[in-house]
């Protein structure tokens, strides 16, 4: 008598089907940003998951950066800037308390603010042996021209002169033009 195959491959089968689909690299070997355990970006270089902050938004008609904000609330800490709009993004940057940014865009669960940081005036020094210039705190520091305070022509990314990228909303108030 002939035996019947068909019950081998049904146990086979779904085997066969889980042990192609194991991952290679378990998630636990796995640094946040997809990065595999030993390898490391430098400094300049951008993460898989990192998302430009766009300008110009608003149209033709309004400024790339429509709003601006100020940093707050942070308790003598420091509000890292990521290059993406996550927790686990690589940071790029840092704020301190009263610093003031361009608020370009949002995330789309408007957690995250999609902001271009201009040196403040305190940081621009003066030529040595020369007096520092009087500084108005009132002022923000969003004064300097980032390439943001006029129209762009469409959406695009941010690629000028100043530090851009996201972060966390809770630490930004909004503050008039």
């Amino acid at each position: 008598m002939k035996a019947n195959p068909l019950p081998l491959i049904a146990v086979l089968l779904p085997i066969l089907a889980v042990a192609g689909c194991a991952d290679p690299e378990p998630a636990s070997k796995r640094e946040p940003g997809g990065q595999a355990a030993g390898e490391r970006l430098g400094a300049s270089d951008a993460s898989p998951t990192a998302r430009p902050v766009s300008i110009g938004e608003g149209g033709t008609r309004f400024a790339a950066c429509q709003g601006r904000g100020r940093v707050g609330g942070l308790r003598g800490g420091e509000l890292p800037v990521r290059d993406a709009p996550f927790d686990g993004a690589k940071q790029v940057g840092a704020l301190t308390d009263d610093t003031h940014v361009f608020v370009c865009t949002r995330s789309l669960d408007q957690q995250w603010l999609g902001v271009v940081v201009g040196p403040s005036p305190s940081s621009q020094a003066a030529p040595e042996g020369a007096a520092a210039p009087p500084t108005d705190e009132a002022a923000p520091a969003a004064a300097v021209d980032c390439g943001v305070t006029r129209p762009v022509r469409t959406k695009q990314p941010y690629a000028g002169p100043c530090l851009s990228g996201w972060v966390e909303n809770t630490f930004v108030a909004a503050v008039a033009n």
